[in-house]
């Protein structure tokens, strides 16, 4: 069993106050720089996160658009190149070894890291023959098997191993994580995220526990197989943690980042799996910060406990 960096993500804190009390609560805690932090921000909580910075998601600092390497637009790629250029920059001066990317889109378009003008972007007529369910602009389950899919999953592919190139000359490993199976959203599935580790050894993952989570509802894999699949790639490096309201019986997919335990998540099960894994655990969630770190402690000195007694 490893000892895995345990890892807050800042995309949660509203105020400078709330990072350094946290910061005071939880010494040894580090800390996944967020998409949404602009340069005040960063600059002002940066005395509190000092030298324990292990990840920085992409775009960091904030920028208005999110990289999009599906893209055939060259205008389209050369600002997604720039923009994690100063992300790897930033992973750079705070000392993290990782940086989180979202690997692209189903669109030679700008992607808005706003999530109102994505939604209007998703909302375009040009995705609607692909949407199973209109609420969340929830894909239909054959939609990575169309052609305008494969098509842009193809271009990310190729962009992709020169990004992670990119970012090993920063000695930083890229971790490309799997997205919500919405329409215009690549690697959503597990077989993508183990055909994109195995695809460069440049290449590392991020696995998002609660995009897998609507994933396996929407496709209807199985969700403990998947996630021993992909970590058998040994490419994982990072994982997200948090929960959503996703049901399939319900017919609801939500990607809420709520607390870890919540909506009788698995969140025991999940940390057993990762246990073998050398991932960074990250909580990735917007509500009860302190609560969730308090928690995910607990739950992993529990399950280490469980395990010297069974040696």
């Amino acid at each position: 069993m490893h000892m895995h960096k345990v890892v807050t993500s800042l995309v949660g804190f509203k105020s400078v106050e709330d990072v350094a009390n946290y910061a005071k609560m939880f010494p040894a805690m580090q800390y996944e720089l967020s998409y949404k932090m602009d340069q005040d921000f960063l600059s002002a909580v940066h005395p509190y996160i000092q030298g324990r910075v292990a990840s920085v998601h992409a775009c960091c600092p904030a920028l208005p658009i999110f990289p999009n390497f599906g893209s055939y637009d060259p205008q389209v790629l050369d600002q997604s190149y720039d923009a994690v250029r100063k992300s790897l920059q930033t992973a750079k001066q705070y000392g993290a070894d990782i940086l989180v990317l979202h690997p692209g889109y189903v669109t030679d378009a700008s992607i808005p890291a706003g999530n109102k003008q994505r939604k209007i972007l998703l909302d375009d007529p040009v995705f609607s023959p692909y949407v199973g369910k209109k609420e969340g602009s929830i894909c239909k389950v054959d939609y990575p098997k169309q052609e305008v899919y494969k098509h842009h999953a193809k271009k990310a592919f190729e962009e992709l191993v020169s990004v992670a190139d990119l970012a090993a000359s920063y000695n930083v490993r890229l971790a490309v994580e799997n997205l919500n199976p919405r329409v215009g959203y690549l690697f959503q599935t597990p077989g993508e995220m183990i055909e994109l580790a195995c695809s460069s050894p440049n290449f590392y993952l991020c696995l998002d526990v609660g995009h897998l989570w609507i994933s396996s509802a929407v496709y209807g894999f199985d969700y403990f197989q998947a996630i021993k699949a992909i970590l058998q790639t040994n490419k994982v490096v990072n994982c997200h943690l948090h929960s959503n309201a996703t049901s399939r019986e319900y017919d609801v997919y939500s990607d809420d980042h709520h607390s870890f335990t919540k909506h009788s998540f698995p969140a025991r099960q999940i940390i057993s799996s990762l246990l073998d894994s050398e991932a960074n655990l990250t909580l990735e969630t917007i509500e009860e910060l302190e609560k969730n770190t308090i928690e995910l402690l607990d739950l992993l000195s529990s399950l280490r406990e469980d395990c010297c007694g069974n040696t």
